[in-house]
């Protein structure tokens, strides 16, 4: 199923008790528990109140443009330092509302230029282009009242889709990447396929579409950043599907695919799509639910925020460990 396609109807948008103990093995710190995934039952959608929530700034970079949006209320503190969130492929309206129910009190960009991964690489394969983002939201801010010294510390970054496009190319760039706190790929990490592998009879993912990844999935690993990957069973025909992509990334990175019981967890109670199998190493986690047709889909942007929220609290601006 072609993931363009079906993120078009977003409009945008004993063995328990084993499993649970395996669960408080350490994250990030000795002692700590992995993140809960959350349930990802079907969820209606609608524009709501985030029009009034804050102010809507349409900026342009070289004949792109994209959407900032400061909530109400949202002052740069002294120190200069901010956050800024960025997301990938949804309604403008649909971003703002993620980042609000997630309980987010700064700024965030939405990027939504249209259906397939290609709008969102190619803007992108221009390396420099995410970093002059980052200074027009800077000298926005300042043109608002912000200190002089104001400066974007850390960046958490999502995607839903055909968003990866975009999130795949930045994250190539090792400047970038060292702004990079947290990563969420909603259903949202595809590939090509080897071609030698597949003349073979064989489904492998292009070395490519799986190194360009490793570093970041590596600096989670170690715990210095959060990288989490929601994965549907949707199947793929001509590219690598957001299972095989997954797959390939933790065997990279060492980490270990384990099942789910059922009614393990609330995730995995849930009937529809409940949660089937998951990996953590550090703060590395991929999250795979069952559902193979667009509602499985496109249930994993509709809650993006859950999975934010999974990952504990907004922390606090500083920036992310290099």
């Amino acid at each position: 199923m072609n993931p363009s396609s079906i993120s078009r109807s977003l409009g945008l948008l004993a063995a328990g008790s084993a499993f649970l103990l395996a669960l408080t093995t350490a994250a990030a710190e000795p002692g700590a528990p992995f993140p809960e995934p959350p349930p990802m039952p079907a969820r209606t959608i609608a524009p709501g109140a985030e029009a009034q929530a804050g102010e809507q700034i349409l900026l342009t970079d070289r004949g792109t443009n994209f959407t900032l949006f400061l909530p109400r209320g949202f002052t740069v503190p002294p120190s200069g330092e901010t956050t800024l969130t960025v997301h990938f492929h949804s309604a403008i309206w649909f971003g703002i509302q993620e980042h609000l129910r997630r309980g987010c009190t700064n700024p965030i960009v939405c990027f939504y230029p249209g259906e397939g991964s290609t709008v969102y690489r190619l803007p992108f394969e221009d390396r420099e282009r995410f970093g002059r983002w980052l200074r027009l939201v800077e000298a926005e801010l300042a043109r608002r009242g912000a200190p002089t010294n104001t400066h974007i510390a850390s960046v958490d970054m999502s995607s839903f889709s055909a968003g990866y496009g975009a999130v795949r190319e930045i994250v190539k760039q090792p400047e970038y990447r060292r702004l990079l706190r947290r990563v969420v790929l909603c259903d949202s990490i595809y590939g090509s396929l080897d071609a030698a592998a597949l003349q073979a009879g064989r489904r492998e993912v292009a070395r490519e579409h799986v190194e360009c990844w490793l570093p970041l999935a590596q600096a989670a690993a170690r715990g210095e950043k959060d990288f989490v990957l929601t994965v549907s069973a949707i199947a793929t025909g001509s590219y690598a599907s957001t299972v095989e992509c997954a797959d390939a990334l933790l065997a990279a990175v060492g980490a270990r695919k384990v099942a789910v019981p059922p009614g393990s967890l609330p995730a995995a109670t849930q009937k529809e799509f409940p949660l089937l199998h998951r990996a953590d190493l550090g703060r590395f986690h991929a999250w795979f639910y069952a559902g193979t047709n667009a509602p499985a889909h496109l249930t994993h942007p509709r809650h993006l925020a859950d999975v934010w929220q999974s990952l504990g609290p907004v922390p606090e601006v500083k920036p992310p460990a290099r």
